[in-house]
């Protein structure tokens, strides 16, 4: 948030209590309780936060969140921030706040959505006023068109090769865009802004209240009008001659490319004064001088809101300078805006074209090139494991390697991993979403093993050890997967495992498996490492672990461990990291036998075939099956079914009602149904996640349940017109567990088996 707000709690729809906290402004700052009861909050300051949290059982947890876009409403501009906590509805009605201000020709507040465009796209796909390329790709691709390449090497003649290009050039800080105005709607804004004073007591009054700095630079003796600018810029020239070719080569391009949303992504804006050559028609440089607003945050769905303020009180304009020859003194531009995305070290990732002739209340969605803003190399919560796949893990870093409920809980990011190892996924960004399921297959463990922040000669990490066992083992075990990554010029290279003679845990120098600190050799310029992924420290097959493999195991716990090591081997002061996992491989104990008719003296012909005679149609049918996790449970090990369904069908028409035994725990079946028995699991975080164990939990035996069916009263398996049916039984069941990228529940699994019957005549 920027700026001075009041907040106010609109409604609250939730079962949990909710609160919101506010931090790091001026005044305001404090927890507050989430009832419609509280006082509305002001709150002053520059630049401050806001979060929303509610209390599920155990403590109070951030809520996921969704923004409102502003309006204004009266004398005031206003908006919601909308809650969800992890009840599981999905509303975003748990807790709404309203955040309203006055609404002054001085604040300007820019609003939208943020996307990331790949695929086919050269242009913005988002840019309808002017056509911009904003890659090093774009660029090239554009200039591959004659007429297009004439008219950019007239106006960014020093963007146009010949000139040396490397074959495998490291990354720029950011692409300076290259703008073709090709219809004059942005050099020349299409709109300015006349001053003029007016008497105080003319002038609406204005609802709320802003403080003393504000008020003494609000508007309130100024009358503010947009009116018309006709005047022609000298670059539309340039476009004059030939804008229907141009337009045509540029229509050769695709506009439609892959959108995905821009969440939890840091944007800077800055206001933008033009350059002298470039207030007289000539294309946008970017080397105008530029001004600071500040700084927000995208959401979870790539919404965001930024609030500035910016001096329109004649004849103090802050954009006084970004005048135009011919215009009256009274006669200004609004401002123009650029936006930055600011990477997690402060690094310039991308940087937009400027949008002009900002109005006090503006929607601008902004689209980004995703292979600019390099999401595959992000450092999560600045710990040595930061997240697995997609799945970003909170809490702090477990730098002694405890076993502690305390220590191996990592909440955060709205996903759960609790000290047993079970995860609760709930981010957006992992782009899945399930409830205490385990961790299988290959996994790829990301974390922080080297800072940006700080320079090079201060990160000690030259390798690091990964280390595994199963809780209650006494040994680790060192794991020494061969992990390769990309690298110039060969294309791949090994990081690990190798044998490096370390002093593990302080000890005397041994040989172990060792991976090398492949961000640090990129830093250090020791190898060209590609930075896609370069923030993964090993791909690891959790098979090698649980016993799948080796068939002497089985699921359970297991400790992960990573420690760094300096050049010399020795082990570097707080830079080893520990979680748990619930590693399961294992597939469910899961089968069906076929049906049978219970009465020896049944014609049977084979190929599952019954020939009955009147008195044997309603002979009872026996059939088994199980779906269940862990056949023989340990203690302390956990079941992870997530649902199980046994279904029926019949050909001809439809089901015949049933009598169904055991009963209970199953129930006679009506005509037509097709449903025989089924269970779903209600394990979650919030109750600790129990488990499920499937048909165990609803006939209380790990074996083959025995189900027997027959026709009711009155009905037989051959309905009286018909010489042929057959019936056909399906189970299927599903399993919780994940390798951090998959929808988090596998299956269905299924298996069928049927029997057929003929009427003997």
């Amino acid at each position: 948030m920027q700026g001075d707000w009041t907040v106010r709690v609109a409604a609250k729809n939730a079962a949990f209590p909710q609160r919101f906290i506010i931090s790091g402004a001026t005044s305001g700052n404090g927890t507050y309780n989430g009832v419609t009861t509280t006082a509305a909050v002001p709150v002053t300051g520059s630049q401050w936060t806001i979060a929303i949290q509610h209390n599920p059982g155990g403590g109070f947890q951030l809520s996921k969140t969704k923004l409102k876009f502003p309006q204004q409403v009266g004398g005031n501009y206003q908006f919601d921030i909308q809650s969800d906590d992890s009840g599981g509805d999905g509303d975003f009605n748990d807790l709404i706040l309203t955040c309203w201000r006055p609404a002054t020709p001085n604040d300007f507040i820019v609003y939208g959505n943020v996307s990331l465009y790949s695929g086919g796209c050269v242009f913005n796909p988002c840019r309808k006023d002017i056509f911009v390329l904003e890659t090093p790709s774009a660029l090239e691709e554009a200039l591959k068109n004659s007429r297009l390449r004439e008219i950019i090497e007239k106006l960014y003649p020093e963007r146009v090769p010949p000139f040396r290009v490397d074959p495998n050039p490291p990354d720029p800080p950011y692409f300076m865009p290259v703008v073709l105005d090709l219809f004059g709607e942005a050099m020349q804004p299409k709109t300015t802004l006349n001053v003029s004073r007016v008497v105080e007591d003319t002038l609406p009054q204005t609802r709320g209240k802003t403080s003393a700095k504000e008020d003494s630079a609000s508007a309130v003796n100024f009358r503010t009008e947009e009116i018309a600018s006709t005047r022609k810029t000298a670059s539309e020239s340039l476009f004059v001659a030939n804008r229907y070719e141009i337009a045509q080569a540029i229509d050769r391009f695709p506009r439609l490319c892959s959108i995905e949303p821009g969440y939890g992504l840091d944007l800077r804006f800055e206001e933008y004064d033009r350059t002298t050559a470039e207030k007289a028609g000539g294309p946008y440089t970017g080397t105008g001088d530029r001004r600071l607003l500040g700084d927000t945050v995208s959401d979870m769905y790539g919404n965001y809101i930024f609030h500035f303020r910016f001096d329109m009180t004649f004849p103090f304009l802050d954009d006084e300078t970004d005048d135009f020859p011919g215009q009256t003194p009274s006669t200004y531009a609004y401002p123009d805006v650029i936006v930055k995305v600011i990477g997690a070290s402060g690094q310039i990732l991308y940087e937009s074209a400027p949008y002009y002739n900002i109005p006090n209340l503006k929607r601008i969605n902004i689209c980004l090139p995703k292979n600019r803003i390099r999401l595959t190399s992000s450092c999560v919560n600045d710990n040595l494991i930061g997240s697995i796949g997609n799945v970003a893990l909170g809490g702090s870093q477990n730098t002694t390697a405890s076993t502690s409920t305390a220590a191996l809980t990592r909440n955060g990011y709205f996903n759960y991993l609790d000290d047993r190892g079970i995860i609760t996924v709930g981010a957006s960004d992992a782009l899945f979403d399930v409830q205490c399921a385990a961790w299988s297959g290959t996994i790829d463990i990301i974390g922080c093993i080297y800072d940006e922040t700080k320079p090079l000669a201060e990160n000690k990490i030259r390798y690091y050890t990964i280390r595994i066992k199963r809780k209650g083992a006494p040994d680790w075990r060192f794991v020494d997967e061969q992990y390769k990554h990309q690298i110039h010029p060969t294309g791949e290279g090994i990081v690990g495992s190798s044998i490096h003679t370390l002093r593990v845990d302080g000890g005397a120098p041994i040989d172990v498996p060792a991976y090398r600190n492949i961000r640090y050799e990129l830093h250090a310029g020791i190898a060209l490492w590609k930075e896609s992924h370069i923030d993964r420290l090993i791909q690891l097959n959790t098979a090698l672990y649980d016993g799948t493999n080796l068939g002497a195991s089985a699921p359970g716990t297991f400790y992960l461990r990573i420690d760094g090591y300096d050049a010399a081997g020795n082990p570097v002061p707080g830079e080893t990291d520990m979680i748990a996992l619930y590693i399961h491989n294992k597939p469910l104990n899961f089968g069906m036998e076929a049906p049978i008719l219970d009465d020896s003296s049944i014609v049977f012909a084979g190929c599952g075939l019954y020939r009955l005679t009147e008195d044997q149609n309603s002979t009872p049918m026996k059939f088994k099956f199980k779906a269940n996790d862990f056949e023989n449970p340990l203690s302390g090990i956990y079941a992870f079914v997530n649902s199980f369904k046994v279904t029926m069908s019949r050909c001809p028409g439809s089901t015949i009602a049933l009598q169904v035994d055991p009963s209970p725990p199953l129930t006679d079946t009506a005509a037509g149904a097709t449903d025989l028995s089924q269970g779903t699991s209600n394990s979650t975080r919030a109750t600790n996640c129990p488990g499920y164990t499937g048909t165990k939990a609803v006939f209380g035996t790990y074996d083959l349940v025995e189900v027997t069916l027959q026709p009711v009263a009155g009905e037989g398996w051959i309905k009286p017109a018909e010489y042929f049916t057959k019936y056909n039984f399906t189970l299927s069941a599903s399993k919780r567990a994940t390798n951090g990228y998959n929808v988090g529940v596998g299956g269905p699994y299924p298996v069928s088996s049927e029997i057929l019957m003929e009427r003997l005549t």
